[in-house]
C-alpha cells in the first residue's frame, strides 16, 4: 500500500490518504465511539439520577411524617424541573395520588399496567420499570416503617425520560464527526492550495529536471512567483543553462581535441600502462606508412621504434623531446618523440608526441653547410677561413694569406646583370681551385673578393702564387655568349705561425687596396709602412669626426676673375684648422671625407657658410657670388635638392648670389634622379657649372643631357699654355663650342701672365688662379676690396 502510494504524486497521494483518514473515522465513530458513548452517558445519568432520587426519598419521607404537604409539593416541584423527569408523584399503596408535579396527573397515566406498580409498591424495594424506549418508571418507598414491617406504603414514583439526553448525545457525536470531515474538507482545500503553490510547481520543476535529463536541452521551468520555490526555479533553471554551457563546453573541447588529435600534423599515439597504443591519429599512421586501425593493440617496440629506443625514451624525463629512429616499410625515419603522462578513468596513460625531422637535419646540414661555405661558389666562406686560420696559428704553422678582389666588377654586373655576374664568380672560383695548392683553402670573402689560405707557405711561394693568378686571368672568361675579361688586384701577407687572425686579414686589406691605388690588376705585399699610414689614415678620420662636431672648419675664398681682373665669383674653398696640425690643405683631408662618407655633412656646413658670407658681402654692397663644390657622394642623398633649397630659404639668402660646381666624375653614374636634381637646383634660381672639363667620359654627352650654365676648364689644360700645341688646340676648341652653346667658361688653374694673355685673347671671359690671387679668410679679402664695387657678372 505505501509503495503504491509512493508512486503517486503528492497532489494525488494526500487527498486519497485524507479520505481513507475520514471513512475510517466515521466507521470507528459509528460502531465503537458512538455506542459506547450513549452507554457511558446513559449509566452516568442514571447513577446521577439514582443519588438525587436518593435524596428525594428522604426528603419527601420526612415530609410524609410531618404531614407537610406543601413542602411535600414544592420538594417534587423542584424534582420535576430537573432534566429527563417528566413527572412526579407521591401515591399509596391503592395508587392514589398524595401529591404531583402536574394537575390532574392519574395512576393509569403511568403507562405501565398498575397490577405491574402495584406489585412493585407491595414487594417494597425500589426499582426502575421501563415502559417505553428510554423512558422508565422509578419507584421508591417512602414510608420506611411499614416496609420493615412488611407492608405496604406510600411511594415515590417518578417518570423519567432519557431520549433527549441520548439525541444530544448523539448529536454532539454526529456534530464532532462533522467537525472532523470539516477539517477534512479544509485539508482538501489546504491540499488544493499546497498542489497550486507547492506541488505543482515542484511538478514542473521536476518537469524540467526530467527533460534535460532526457535530452540534455535546458528548458525554464514554467514557474511564477518571487518565493522560495520561484527562487528554486530560478536558480534551477539557471543551474541547468550553466551545466548546459558547461556540458557543451566539455563537449566542443572533446570535439576540438578530437579534430586536433586527428588533424594535427604531428603523429600521436595514446599508450596505456601496459605499453600498447590505445589510439593512434592519421598523422601517425602516415608517419609509418599503414592505416591507423593497425596501430591500437601494438606495442610501440613492434613497429615504431627500433632497438632500446622505447627504454631510453622512459628513461628520458617527461615533455623532453628525444630523437630516436623509427621504421617506416622497412627503412629507418628519424624521429624526435616527446611522451607526457595523464590519467584516464583512474589509470595512467601516455601520450607520444612523434614528428619527422627528416627535413630539419636536412635543413641543418644545410645551415651548417651555409655557416662555412658559400652557397653561390660553394667554397670556404669567410668565417671557416677564418677558424682555419686560427686553428694554425694556435698550432704555429708558417702560413701566407692572399687577399683577391675583382677589378671593376660592379660594371659587368651593371652591363650583363647580376645573374651573368654570379656565373662569372663561380668560373673565377673554379679558376682559382684549379690554380692554387692542393693544401690551400680558398673562401669567397663576399662580394667580388675571394682569400687564399696557403699552409707552410713562404711570402716569396705566395708572391709566385699572385704572379701566376695574374698571368692566367689575362685570358678571358668565356660565359656563354659573353666573354668576360676581369683583373684581379692582391693583396699579401703572411707570418712564421705567430699572430692573430683579424690582424693578418687587416694587414691583407691594407695591401689589397695598395694594389688598387697603385692602379689595380697587380699585388701587393704588406709592409710595416703600409700599416703606420692605415693607422694615420685612421687617425685622421677620427680627427676630422671630432672637427665636424666642433667646427673647426673654415672657408678661403680664391676669387674668378673677368679680363680686366676685376672678381666676379669667389669660389668657396674648405679649409681645417686642426688644433693639433694647423691649417690642413684639402688634399689631405678630403680624400678622407669622401671616403668615410662624412662630405655629404661637411658639404652641407659650406653651403650654410656660404649662404651667410653672400648674403653678408651683398649687405655690403659687394654683390659677388659664391661657388660651392658638390662631390659626387653628395647625389647620393635622397634629397639633395631639397637640403640645400632649405638652406637657402631658412638662411634667407637669394638663389643667385650662389652657385653650384659638379664634377664630371659626379655624374658617371647619373639616373634619372640626378637629373631631376639638376633640374630643381637649376629651377630655383642656381646657376650650374660643369668643373673639371674634358678630364671624364663623356664630358660632351653631360652638356647635352644636363641644364648647365657654364663650364671651368681643367687646370692641366691650362697648364701647357701657350707652349703645348695639343693644349692650345683643346683650349681653342672648348671656347669655340662654349660661344656657340651659349655657356659661360672659366679657365682656372692661371699661374702666369703668359697663360692669362693667351685666354685673354682667345675670349675666355674668366680666369682663376695663383697669377691673380691664393685662397683667402674672408676677412683678408674685405680688408682689400678695391674702393668701387665690383659688378656681377651676366
Amino acid at each position: 500500500m505505501l509503495t503504491q502510494l509512493a508512486q503517486l504524486s503528492l497532489r494525488k497521494s494526500l487527498p486519497l490518504l485524507l479520505g481513507l483518514f475520514a471513512l475510517l473515522f466515521t466507521l470507528l465513530l459509528t460502531t465503537l465511539y458512538l455506542p459506547r458513548s450513549i452507554d457511558k452517558e446513559l449509566h452516568a445519568w442514571r447513577s446521577h439520577t439514582n443519588q438525587l432520587l436518593v435524596l428525594l426519598q428522604s426528603t419527601l419521607s420526612n415530609h410524609l411524617r410531618h404531614g407537610r404537604q406543601a413542602e411535600l409539593e414544592t420538594a417534587l416541584a423542584d424534582f420535576a424541573s430537573l432534566r429527563g423527569v417528566r413527572w412526579a408523584m407521591v401515591a399509596d399503596p391503592q395508587l392514589r395520588v398524595l401529591a404531583a408535579t402536574r394537575l390532574g396527573l392519574a395512576p393509569w397515566q403511568l403507562g405501565i399496567a398498575a397490577e405491574r406498580v402495584q406489585a412493585q409498591l407491595a414487594s417494597g424495594h425500589p426499582a426502575w420499570l421501563e415502559h417505553a424506549s428510554q423512558r422508565y418508571l422509578a419507584i421508591l418507598p417512602l414510608d420506611q416503617i411499614s416496609q420493615r414491617n412488611g407492608e405496604s406504603g406510600e411511594a415515590l414514583l417518578v417518570d423519567l425520560d432519557f431520549s433527549p439526553l441520548l439525541s444530544q448525545t448523539r448529536l454532539e457525536a454526529w456534530l464532532y464527526l462533522g467537525q472532523i470531515l470539516v477539517l477534512l474538507l479544509l485539508g482538501l482545500a489546504l491540499n488544493r492550495l499546497y498542489h497550486r503553490l507547492i506541488t505543482r510547481r515542484l511538478a514542473r520543476i521536476d518537469r524540467a529536471a526530467r527533460r534535460f535529463a532526457a535530452d540534455q536541452q535546458p528548458q525554464p521551468a514554467a514557474v511564477d512567483g518571487h518565493d522560495e520555490i520561484g527562487q528554486l526555479a530560478e536558480t534551477f533553471s539557471q543551474m541547468m543553462g550553466q551545466l548546459h554551457e558547461r556540458q557543451q563546453a566539455l563537449q566542443d573541447s572533446e570535439q576540438l581535441m578530437r579534430e586536433l588529435f586527428d588533424s594535427s600534423p604531428a603523429g600521436m599515439l595514446v599508450v596505456s600502462g601496459g605499453l600498447r597504443v590505445e589510439q593512434a591519429n592519421p598523422a601517425a599512421a602516415a608517419l609509418f606508412g599503414c592505416a591507423p586501425e593497425d596501430l591500437p593493440g601494438r606495442r610501440p617496440r613492434d613497429r615504431l621504434l627500433t632497438g632500446d629506443s622505447l627504454k631510453r625514451l622512459l628513461r628520458t624525463p617527461a615533455n623532453s623531446p628525444v630523437e630516436l629512429a623509427g621504421l617506416r616499410q622497412g627503412r629507418e625515419l628519424p624521429l624526435e618523440v616527446t611522451w607526457t603522462p595523464f590519467m584516464r578513468d583512474g589509470r595512467q596513460r601516455y601520450l607520444l608526441l612523434l614528428r619527422d625531422i627528416s627535413e630539419r637535419l636536412q635543413a641543418e646540414q644545410r645551415l651548417r653547410f651555409l655557416a662555412h661555405f658559400d652557397p653561390l661558389t660553394h667554397l670556404a666562406n669567410r668565417h671557416c677561413l677564418v677558424q682555419r686560420l686560427e686553428q694554425l696559428l694556435a698550432a704555429h704553422t708558417p702560413l701566407s694569406l692572399l687577399f683577391l678582389d675583382i677589378d671593376h666588377f660592379k660594371r659587368i654586373n651593371d652591363t650583363l646583370g647580376h645573374e651573368v655576374g654570379d656565373r662569372l664568380l663561380a668560373e673565377i672560383a673554379r679558376r682559382l681551385i684549379r690554380l692554387v695548392p692542393e693544401q690551400a683553402l680558398v673562401a669567397r670573402s663576399g662580394g667580388d673578393e675571394f682569400l687564399l689560405l696557403l699552409e707552410g707557405r713562404t711570402a716569396q711561394e705566395a708572391r709566385e702564387l699572385a704572379e701566376t693568378l695574374l698571368r692566367d686571368f689575362k685570358a678571358p672568361l668565356q660565359l656563354g655568349q659573353y666573354e668576360c675579361f676581369v683583373t684581379p688586384s692582391i693583396g699579401i701577407t703572411g707570418c712564421a705561425g705567430q699572430g692573430d687572425a683579424t690582424e693578418l686579414l687587416k694587414q691583407a686589406d691594407l695591401a689589397l687596396y695598395a694594389a688598387k691605388d697603385a692602379g689595380r690588376n697587380r699585388l701587393a705585399v704588406y709592409s710595416r709602412p703600409l700599416g703606420e699610414a692605415a693607422e694615420r689614415r685612421l687617425q685622421l678620420e677620427q680627427e676630422l669626426r671630432r672637427a665636424l662636431d666642433r667646427q673647426e672648419f673654415v672657408l678661403h675664398y680664391q676669387a674668378q676673375v673677368d679680363d680686366q681682373g676685376r672678381p666676379q665669383v669667389m669660389e668657396a674653398l674648405l679649409r681645417w684648422q686642426s688644433p693639433s696640425r694647423g691649417l690642413v690643405l684639402p688634399g689631405e683631408f678630403i680624400p678622407v671625407l669622401e671616403d668615410s662618407g662624412m662630405i655629404i655633412e661637411a658639404t652641407r656646413w659650406v653651403f650654410r657658410e656660404a649662404c651667410r658670407q653672400a648674403r653678408r658681402w651683398a649687405e655690403q654692397g659687394h654683390a659677388l657670388r659664391i661657388a660651392v663644390n658638390l662631390s659626387p657622394l653628395d647625389f647620393r642623398q635622397s634629397d639633395l635638392a631639397g637640403t640645400l633649397l632649405a638652406i637657402l630659404a631658412e638662411e634667407q639668402t637669394p638663389p643667385e648670389l650662389l652657385e653650384l660646381e659638379i664634377t664630371e666624375s659626379a655624374l658617371l653614374d647619373a639616373g634619372e634622379e640626378v637629373q631631376r636634381t639638376l633640374a630643381s637646383l637649376k629651377a630655383a634660381g642656381l646657376p650650374l657649372l660643369l668643373d673639371d672639363f674634358g678630364t671624364g667620359y663623356a664630358s660632351l654627352t653631360y652638356l647635352q643631357q644636363f641644364p648647365f650654365d657654364g663650364i671651368k676648364i681643367d687646370r692641366q689644360f691650362v697648364a701647357g699654355l701657350p707652349d703645348s700645341e695639343h693644349s692650345v688646340a683643346l683650349v681653342r676648341g672648348i671656347l669655340t663650342m662654349a660661344r656657340h652653346l651659349g655657356l659661360h667658361v672659366v679657365a682656372e688653374g692661371v699661374s702666369n701672365e703668359r697663360q692669362a694673355a693667351f685666354l685673354r685673347f682667345n675670349g675666355c671671359p674668366s680666369l682663376q688662379g695663383y697669377h691673380y690671387c691664393r685662397p683667402q679668410p674672408p676677412a683678408d679679402i674685405e680688408r682689400d676690396w678695391p674702393r668701387e664695387a665690383p659688378g656681377r657678372r651676366r
